[in-house]
């Protein structure tokens, strides 16, 4: 065990994936798990001389099972994003410089491991998460303006996320600088409503509330060196994202700003779509990428009564990670 990195050896029930025909045993000291089939390459890590974990891209298909579609879109946001939740911390989460994985990477891994099960789940969810995202936040945002109608989204799409975007600095002399908005929403064509050349809709989320006049003053910077590059942008804080009113408002005038034609439903049908909207919102709400809906009753939240799945009970992350009251 002194070997060990430190994360490994303070793990109180360390959990153990075994092959999928290794012999069935209930070891004292660990929970094992059965693999869904033999170990492909780039399944496993190195975390020390003769020590592996599963890697991101084996992972996710090993849980597809056990997760909601949702939930899948989520944990596969994180891999792919520049983040990682961490409840132990003051803000719930700490950044990192790059992803864990990537798309081609975890595509590889599904063409490895064949039509087994979690390959197909999996390959759907990679197909609506979100890469390069900076937060749970940011993720939760793009899913809400990106899914589909059908699944409860605005049917946006989502050109990038933290991508730079070259801007003239108006504060300095007009030198070249860079900005990275939260999210980037394509415009289908060449011009916006007002038939001005757009090349698409910025959104930045901010859980803070926008006091005071440098705070301001920067965001005007930032709104104006966009909307110089042919970028129309909004900003949507906390209490406005909780609102569903507002978010079907700001919907509204970004489908106008990227001069998208509006398609006339029957009451019925917009009723029905709101309902997604509001499900979505509330389906994101449980996600908090510690309390997943395997370890717990979707009713109360308890934790699983059942003492062999080795649940020792997890922490909450903190909601200022997700910018929420």
């Amino acid at each position: 065990m002194s070997s060990l990195p430190d994360s490994v050896r303070e793990i109180d029930m360390p959990e153990i994936l075994l092959d999928h025909d290794a012999p069935r045993s209930r070891p004292r000291h660990v929970k094992t798990h059965r693999a869904i089939s033999s170990f492909p390459s780039g399944s496993a890590v190195e975390l020390a001389p003769g020590v592996r974990c599963v890697s991101p891209e084996h992972l996710v298909v090993q849980l597809a099972a056990m997760l909601t579609e949702l939930e899948i879109v989520c944990l596969l946001s994180e891999m792919l994003g520049t983040y990682a939740i961490a409840p132990g911390l003051e803000k719930g989460m700490f950044s990192r410089d790059q992803p864990l994985t990537t798309p081609e990477l975890i595509k590889g891994q599904l063409e490895q491991l064949g039509p087994v099960a979690g390959t197909a789940k999996t390959r759907r969810a990679l197909k609506m998460a979100c890469v390069r995202s900076a937060s749970p936040r940011e993720t939760k945002l793009s899913l809400r303006m990106g899914l589909s109608k059908a699944r409860g989204g605005y049917g946006f799409e989502v050109l990038s996320m933290n991508d730079p975007v070259e801007v003239q600095r108006i504060h300095d002399s007009m030198r070249t600088g860079v900005r990275k908005p939260d999210i980037l929403l394509r415009a289908p064509g060449d011009s916006g409503a007002s038939g001005v050349t757009l090349r698409g809709v910025a959104l930045e989320y901010d859980g803070r509330d926008h006091e005071g006049a440098e705070q301001h003053a920067a965001d005007v910077e930032r709104h104006n060196e966009l909307t110089a590059k042919g970028f129309n942008e909004y900003v949507v804080t906390r209490r406005q994202y909780a609102d569903l009113d507002y978010m079907d408002g700001l919907a509204e005038a970004i489908r106008r700003d990227l001069g998208i034609r509006k398609v006339r439903v029957t009451r019925a049908v917009a009723n029905e779509r709101r309902c997604r909207r509001e499900k979505l919102w509330h389906e994101l709400e449980g996600i908090d990428g510690v309390n997943w809906s395997c370890l717990t009753s979707k009713d109360e939240g308890e934790r699983d009564p059942d003492p062999d799945q080795g649940d020792d009970g997890w922490d909450e992350v903190p909601v200022e990670a997700y910018g929420f009251e």
